[in-house]
């Protein structure tokens, strides 16, 4: 006789197994709970949240994906206050989005976490980053500034002291930068000569991808940024085909990355149109070929798909 076992009644007896059944009781017992699980099994990617305030959680959605990088745009409007408002234009601004609720304090309630004062903490010599995949990973904060640069850049630098305080910033001692879990990089109308001026700091500046010379250096800007145009030197990005960049356009493309790899600093290229589809998708594939570090992105699900 013969016994014709279903695909369901299989996995019903799998599922009866003693290991599974000792599972099941064990799940969030205090023994088997981990401490530290906001971001467990969340692996960290070169991926940076382009407009990541346009998004229905900013950055809790990115770090879901297991973004390293995302982006702010604020606008400081001096009206007896420090508030720091956030929004690609300032049709798009209001009272509760702000730099501190959308990613200050959620940044401090993050840390906080991954960082418990105990008995077992005690030694601890360096503070643990967002990602507890890769705890010494930092994330990558890139503040573009909309309003005037000098009076807006005080008010972030005012912003950034509860991570300040806890030690959670990377920092630059006047010779070497100190890694923290949190890596502020201004960008947008953010003062250079203010930012490079200074012997000491903790917050960054992003550095000109397609003309960086000695004036930049990795201690001042970590990552170097441009758009695709620029660095590919076009005009009009109908110059590029549908099957991406030609070959003169993604030579200057890998020799622009490689200058910047050989001064130290990490590469994002920005400006990728989405539309056509077919164009994009062959852009970031040579994009990534071509060494450059962060893929900039709309569709958070689609890039970690990429790299």
């Amino acid at each position: 006789m013969h016994f014709i076992i279903s695909l369901s009644a299989l996995v019903a007896l799998a599922t009866c197994a003693p290991i599974q059944q000792t599972i099941q009781n064990l799940k969030d017992t205090p023994a088997t709970r981990y401490s530290s699980d906001f971001t467990r099994d969340i692996f960290v990617k070169k991926i940076h949240s382009h407009n990541d305030y346009w998004r229905d959680v900013p950055l809790y959605d990115a770090l879901s994906y297991g973004v390293q990088s995302v982006e702010a745009d604020v606008w400081y409007f001096g009206n007896g206050d420090d508030t720091l408002y956030v929004g690609h234009h300032d049709a798009a601004l209001g009272p509760a989005r702000t730099f501190a609720s959308l990613y200050i304090n959620p940044l401090v309630e993050i840390l906080t976490q991954a960082n418990p004062v105990n008995e077992f903490t005690s030694g601890q010599k360096s503070p643990y980053g967002v990602f507890d995949t890769s705890s010494s990973d930092t994330l990558y904060l890139f503040v573009d500034l909309k309003t005037d640069g000098n009076t807006t850049w005080p008010i972030v630098e005012k912003a950034l002291e509860p991570l300040r305080e806890k030690g959670w910033l990377t920092e630059f001692n006047g010779t070497d930068i100190v890694t923290g879990p949190v890596t502020v990089i201004g960008t947008g109308n953010t003062p250079y000569e203010y930012v490079s001026s200074q012997t000491t700091r903790d917050y960054f500046y992003d550095g000109p991808l397609a003309t960086l010379n000695d004036s930049y250096p990795a201690t001042l800007n970590p990552i170097a940024s441009a758009s695709l145009s620029n660095v590919v030197g076009i005009k009009d990005k109908n110059e590029i085909g549908i099957d991406g960049l030609n070959e003169e356009q993604y030579a200057k493309l890998n020799s622009t990355i490689q200058t910047a790899h050989s001064q130290g600093c990490l590469t994002r290229i920005w400006d990728v149109d989405w539309w056509p589809v077919a164009r994009r998708d062959a852009l970031w594939r040579q994009i990534i070929a071509s060494g450059s570090d962060f893929l900039n992105a709309d569709d958070l699900e689609l890039a970690s798909t990429f790299v």
